[in-house]
């Protein structure tokens, strides 16, 4: 699978365990890689094709329709001297939260399919924090995902070394991957930010 870094992307990335019942495991890693090329305030100004290079997936056609919400997603042309004026979109990744996963941007490099690293990431973040069994039944049920599927991710996981099986339980490999999670790293807000998040009431009370 051939991806590319972009200059001046971030060396990882959150992943949010919420996140993990609103999206397939495919547009979990997609959000991954958008996520790597965030500012200090955590917008992303880039193109679909951009993201593409970085995703591996020949389309991503759905993708804005998909996040629109959840990355409020606005889009803005950016004059490059052509006829036309290329559209770009700013995205806001949301802040990391208390229950939440870092990985590596090295994880871009595994030879795998989107979905299948995003799956990946689900697990990691179901281990951390869903308090189950890692068995196919308590991960199928969770993420609502079909046994055929599910054999099918964990069999190309299997290949790559990501993990393996004892007694019906998957265990986890790929620890090179999962890095320490600092919120210091955590979103800055900039004055357009405090100024819609934190308008004071006021209640003038007349004597």
């Amino acid at each position: 699978m051939r991806r590319l870094l972009p200059i001046g992307s971030k060396d990882r990335a959150t992943v949010n365990y919420s996140m993990l019942s609103q999206f397939k495991p495919a547009n979990i890693f997609r959000f991954f890689c958008l996520s790597l090329r965030r500012d200090e305030y955590y917008y992303v100004h880039t193109t679909l094709e951009e993201l593409k290079r970085t995703t591996g997936d020949k389309s991503l056609n759905d993708f804005n329709k998909q996040f629109k919400e959840f990355l409020n997603i606005k889009p803005y042309y950016e004059d490059n001297g052509f006829v036309f004026k290329t559209r770009r979109n700013i995205y806001r990744v949301p802040p990391m939260e208390p229950e939440c996963v870092t990985f590596s941007n090295n994880i871009i490099w595994i030879d795998l399919e989107a979905a299948h690293i995003g799956f990946f990431m689900q697990l990691v973040l179901i281990s951390k924090f869903a308090n189950i069994e890692l068995t196919r039944p308590n991960i199928t049920k969770l993420i609502h995902m079909d046994s055929k599927t599910y054999d099918k991710y964990t069999s190309a996981l299997l290949g790559e070394e990501l993990l393996s099986i004892k007694e019906g339980k998957l265990i986890l490999k790929g620890k090179e991957y999962i890095l320490e999670t600092d919120f210091k790293d955590q979103i800055k807000f900039s004055k357009k930010d405090l100024n819609e998040r934190f308008v004071p009431h006021f209640i003038l009370k007349t004597k």
